[in-house]
C-alpha cells in the first residue's frame, strides 16, 4: 500500500495509489467539474498542495483516517498547485490560505471543511461529528 505524488510532461500534479482498497480514488488535479462519483455516498476528499511538504504528509493522515471507517467512507485525494483550483469541484469552499483542504461530502452535499493539518484521532472526531457513520 501506497502513494506518490508526480509531475505529467506539462508540470500538471497527479497522485497514483498502489494496492489501496477500493474505496480509495486518486482524483485529478483542476478538474472542469466535480466528478459525478463524489455526488453519491461519504466522501473526504482532501486537496492538497503539491509543493507543500507538511500536505504531503499529511496524506498518510488521511489514508489512516479513510481505513478507520472501514469502507462507509470513501477518500478522495487531489493535488492542486493553487487554491483557485477549488472551485470548480467545491465552490462553497473558501480560501483561508491554509492547506491541506478537507472536505467532507454526503451525496454531494458538504457537510465538513477543515483546513490545515489535523491528527488522525482529531480527523475522526470531526468527521463522527458531521455524519453518522461510526
Amino acid at each position: 500500500m501506497s502513494y506518490k505524488v508526480t509531475r505529467d510532461q506539462e508540470g500538471c500534479p497527479s497522485i497514483t495509489l498502489t494496492d489501496e482498497p477500493s474505496y480509495f480514488r486518486a482524483l485529478v488535479a483542476a478538474p472542469s467539474a466535480r466528478e459525478p462519483e463524489l455526488n453519491t455516498g461519504n466522501w473526504l476528499v482532501m486537496a492538497f498542495a503539491v509543493w507543500s511538504t507538511p500536505d504531503n504528509l499529511a496524506i498518510q493522515t488521511a489514508i489512516d483516517v479513510a481505513k478507520r471507517f472501514g469502507g462507509k467512507l470513501n477518500l478522495g485525494l487531489r493535488p492542486f498547485d493553487d487554491s483557485e483550483e477549488l472551485g470548480a469541484w467545491c465552490p462553497s469552499v473558501e480560501d483561508d490560505g491554509r492547506s491541506p483542504l478537507w472536505v467532507l461530502l454526503r451525496d454531494g452535499k458538504v457537510c465538513m471543511k477543515r483546513s490545515g493539518i489535523l491528527t488522525v484521532d482529531e480527523l475522526v472526531e470531526v468527521i463522527g461529528g458531521a455524519c453518522d457513520l461510526c
